[in-house]
């Protein structure tokens, strides 16, 4: 039953994905819409050099209305794909509740979204058999959670979780008392109990074997596991593959996920393998040069190359669990630091895609390299650490803010000479004066730790004050780091043999 929805969810992801993407090309033909672009591009463009101006910034509004009712005339809505499923469903005899049909739908709509939008450049329709979920809206129809069993039309089947895990025990104690909670909105405080809202149903191969899970979404307060947060300023200097922390009782640098290191060795090497029997068994599909052919082709996998798919998917969610598990260790670590976090925006996605000019190197008089933190960024996944810091800073009543990088300076600046410095990337140490040298990464922590209200700069006086024992816990981390013989990546610290 549920490998039949899930083909049936992902026709109507599809369909409506489609859908869409013809209706923005109808629009984008349209001469108002041409128009309106040239139009908005000027406006920026001015906006840049005068954010303050009222005059552009209500005809920003007016352009951003018209985008609107393009939108709305286009049918580049939501709410539209609620009406184009209807004839899906009946196709498929109504075999899919609705509920989960517009869900999909949505699903659809916020792929699309980022495409409309510019937050992507395109969208990715999904293939048969990936389609890996589906989910209702509420849990009165569909799939749904009733006294310890998932019931779907005439059938039901028992919820098994392990009775060990003491998080999810509590969790369905509270779900079988209705445990009564209030929470905070804009106006009022609003009581309710705890409910299961919706059911998701997930497909997932784990070690060769397809195995189902039901996600209970609920309405309620997850256990706190009896962590505290601690008082004062914690800085922040995320990297590609490491971390520096600084707050008044503790100076941390440490690689992101160590734990992957050695899977993604071995997923380097089985992806070598597979590039290679695709080779011999498609040698057609190639160019001379190695490169593939344009066109429309039929590819050939031998039974080798599938056992290897199969590995390779297995190491890719062992090492997503083991990723997750490390950041989320990390993060209840730095709780007790403080309970006003600061780190400085930066953008991943940028430093993923490779290099735009092509450079000669001067030694070798080869091209340089353009690959860039591709593969770094896909191991270490920094932004998904930071994203799990401040949902649990935010959980626990802290404060979690981003300062824009351009305008802070972190690895510029040096509060004792009271000025910016540029450093080359290959610099890592900052130094002080002829005696005192800094761990760049460290350093860039501790200028964040002492950022002012509007955190645009740093605080000098905060500076001068929390130097002295900063130094002492920098000393201390260094030592032992070297103690332990601990590599630390891209950090400048030389282990001795």
């Amino acid at each position: 039953m549920i490998e039949k929805e899930l083909e049936i969810a992902r026709v109507i992801y599809n369909t409506v994905l489609g859908k869409y993407l013809k209706l923005e090309e109808q629009m984008k033909r349209e001469k108002r819409y041409k128009k309106l672009v040239l139009q908005n591009r000027g406006v920026s463009k001015k906006l840049a050099k005068d954010p303050s101006n009222k005059i552009l910034i209500a005809e920003k509004k007016c352009i951003q209305a018209a985008f609107e009712e393009l939108r709305l005339k286009y049918a580049l809505t939501e709410y539209a794909s609620h009406e184009w499923i209807k004839p899906i469903r009946e196709h498929f005899g109504n075999k899919v509740n609705s509920a989960i049909a517009q869900k999909t739908a949505t699903r659809a709509w916020n792929t699309f979204k980022k495409k409309l939008f510019g937050e992507s450049k395109k969208v990715k329709f999904i293939s048969k058999g990936d389609m890996d979920s589906f989910e209702g809206k509420s849990n009165d129809t569909g799939w749904r959670f009733v006294d310890g069993f998932i019931v779907y039309k005439d059938l039901n089947t028992s919820l098994v979780f392990k009775e060990k895990d003491a998080y999810a025990s509590e969790i369905m104690t509270k779900l079988y008392d209705k445990t009564p909670f209030s929470y905070k909105t804009k106006d009022s405080v609003k009581s309710d109990y705890y409910r299961v809202k919706y059911v998701r149903i997930v497909r997932k191969e784990i070690r060769g074997k397809v195995r189902y899970f039901a996600d209970l979404v609920i309405a309620g307060y997850p256990p706190s596991k009896d962590r505290n947060i601690g008082k004062g300023n914690v800085g922040i200097d995320i990297g590609t593959s490491t971390v520096a922390v600084s707050s008044e009782t503790k100076v941390l640098l440490s690689n992101l996920a160590e734990q992957v290191k050695e899977i993604a060795r071995e997923i380097r090497l089985i992806q070598r393998k597979m590039d290679r029997s695709r080779r011999m068994m498609n040698s057609s599909n190639f160019n001379d040069n190695g490169t593939i052919k344009k066109g429309k082709k039929t590819w050939v996998f031998s039974n080798r190359y599938r056992k290897l798919r199969s590995r390779l998917r297995e190491l890719h969610r062992k090492q997503a669990d083991i990723r997750k598990t490390s950041h989320r260790t990390l993060a209840n670590s730095l709780l007790s630091l403080g309970d006003t976090f600061y780190t400085e925006t930066m953008n991943f996605k940028g430093l993923q895609k490779r290099k735009r000019e092509t450079e000669v190197s001067d030694k070798t008089g080869k091209y340089k390299r353009k690959k860039r933190f591709g593969k770094t960024l896909g191991n270490r996944a920094p932004a998904l650490f930071l994203k799990i810091l401040e949902e649990k800073v935010n959980r626990f009543g802290g404060i979690f803010k981003r300062i824009n990088t351009r305008i802070f300076k972190a690895s510029q600046y040096c509060h004792v000479r009271k000025d910016y410095f540029r450093k080359h990337l290959s610099e890592r140490w900052h130094r002080i004066d002829e005696k005192t040298k800094i761990q760049r990464d460290i350093y860039s922590a501790f200028l964040l730790m002492n950022a002012n209200k509007s955190g645009k700069k740093t605080n000098q006086n905060s500076c001068e004050e929390t130097f002295p024992t900063f130094q002492k816990l920098h000393d201390q981390e260094i030592a032992y780091i070297l103690k332990q013989k601990k590599m630390i990546l891209n950090s400048g610290i030389t282990l001795k043999n």
